[in-house]
């Protein structure tokens, strides 16, 4: 007959809590966890502007005592991103509102976009089809030629601007100008001039 020792039946016992340990079923338990990344970027608002200047070319005139006239145009264009849009305003570069050569002048005509009027002799202006009561138009180009029916206004000063275009979305606005002199055999020879300011500002 086969005896154990006290040794060996813990032994056994030992190995037999071991191998029931190793046969339960496992179950693993996941952890999940979240996290967010804001991915941000800011658009300034930009403007773009430029005219088919920078001159408008008039020409020459070789008057007479009834007067000859000249007429031609700028096209000044602006785009913005911004969703206000764009204002575009005119001027004079400077307090004087004349065409000038040296000490002799070209007055500005009296009229203004409200009441718009003819060039008379001595006399410039600036007028955009269909815009406030200048009328359609269509105004054309002419050089050194009978006085014209067009009417046109003022020059406003700088400091004082004139609106000639507001938008209220994003896009391109292109707007011809007009430009005109009226002059006899009265006014003094010379190469007359005069600076015109488009500003463009974002709404």
């Amino acid at each position: 007959m086969l005896t154990l020792k006290n040794k060996h039946i813990v032994g056994f016992a030992l190995a037999g809590t071991a191998l029931a340990a190793m046969t339960l079923p496992f179950a693993a338990v996941a952890d999940t966890q979240t996290t967010n990344t804001n991915v941000d970027l800011t658009v300034n608002p930009v403007i773009s502007s430029w005219s088919s200047g920078p001159t408008v070319t008039l020409g020459a005139i070789t008057p007479d005592t009834t007067g000859k006239q000249s007429i031609a145009s700028d096209t000044v264009t602006a785009n913005t991103n911004d969703t206000a849009g764009l204002t575009i305003t005119m001027a004079s570069s400077s307090a004087a509102t004349t065409m000038a050569s040296g000490a002799n002048t070209i007055a500005a005509i009296g009229g203004s976009p409200a009441a718009p009027v003819a060039l008379t002799n001595g006399t410039w202006g600036w007028r955009i089809d269909s815009l406030a009561t200048f009328g359609a138009g269509p105004t054309s180009v002419i050089s050194n030629a009978a006085p014209n029916a067009g009417t046109f206004a003022a020059m406003p000063a700088t400091g004082s601007p004139y609106t000639i275009k507001t938008t209220a979305t994003t896009g391109s606005s292109t707007n011809t100008v007009w430009y005109s002199s009226r002059v006899n055999n009265a006014q003094a020879i010379g190469a007359y001039t005069a600076t015109v300011t488009y500003t463009i500002t974002t709404n």
